[in-house]
């Protein structure tokens, strides 16, 4: 009895030990990220995004974020489409834009900061004048981030409340060399506007490790409208993020003003200007 009392304590004892070590190695992801934050630092991803496999679009990219003191402050993304059962549409409209057809399956440059987007390569090229390379345009709609997820995950403050949506907690296997904790939840949106309406709801994962730092994201989307007269339209969208070195130097610039042509000069321009930047036959 001595005996089964002692090896009883024992296992006890290292129940206790295993259960502090683990409560010591547990990170808030919230406070996690909020350390990252810092101006000149950031973060690397890459992502696959995918519509509805009726169409096949795919969409890669990949690049750097740099971060500021609440949020993202600058990316600089390189994005590829695939366009699957669209290409051969997606070709007849470069040859109606005078384009070659790589400008509209090649990739394209985005840079965004906090006031102003610059893009290079792709369709971009048919506003360009001569001796220009970037389209400058106002961020009015867009902000530095990921683009292809459907959820903000580098704001401490959002990622805080999702995390408190979430329906489930599990080990997520080894992501980027690091062994993390599946989260995951739901989340639907319903409005109407003038008879139409419309129902999306989102699935989402993250993947966070141990030291707290998000190391995959995925979302999909079902998107359903409903019109007032017809059949309703659904749509899917997906994407699946993975981000890596966290806490790099990360710097984003805009490009060299002699290569950028600003937008809103470019459509104040009288026809005669216009005339004179190649738009194809």
């Amino acid at each position: 009895m001595r005996r089964l009392i002692t090896v009883i304590m024992c296992m006890a004892v290292t129940a206790a030990l295993t259960s502090g070590i683990a409560q010591a190695r547990a990170v808030d992801p919230v406070a996690a990220l909020a350390k990252q934050l810092k101006s000149g630092h950031g973060v690397h991803f890459t992502s696959v995004s995918k519509t509805n496999p009726s169409y096949g679009i795919k969409t890669r990219s990949y690049g750097d974020l740099q971060f500021g003191r609440s949020q993202v402050a600058a990316s600089n993304i390189i994005t590829t489409v695939d366009y699957g059962t669209m290409t051969k549409a997606a070709e007849e409209v470069a040859e109606i834009l005078g384009l070659d057809p790589d400008k509209i399956t090649g990739s394209t440059q985005t840079i965004t900061l906090k006031d102003d987007n610059y893009v290079t390569g792709g369709i971009t090229d048919i506003f360009l004048p001569e001796g220009k390379t970037w389209l400058k345009s106002e961020n009015v709609l867009t902000q530095p981030g990921l683009g292809g997820s459907a959820i903000n995950v580098l704001s401490p403050r959002e990622l805080k409340t999702l995390l408190a949506k979430a329906q489930g907690k599990k080990a997520g296997g080894t992501v980027d060399g690091v062994a993390t904790t599946l989260y995951n939840g739901a989340e639907v949106f319903r409005l109407e506007l003038g008879g139409d309406k419309f129902a999306i709801k989102l699935n989402w994962k993250l993947w966070i490790g141990t030291d707290g730092l998000i190391r995959r994201i995925t979302s999909n989307e079902n998107l359903v409208l409903t019109p007032k007269k017809g059949k309703p339209i659904k749509l899917q969208l997906s994407s699946d993020t993975y981000l890596s070195g966290w806490g790099d130097k990360v710097w984003i610039y805009a490009p060299d003003e002699r290569l950028v042509a600003d937008l809103k000069e470019i459509l104040l321009l009288p026809p005669s200007v216009l005339g004179t930047i190649d738009l194809g036959d």
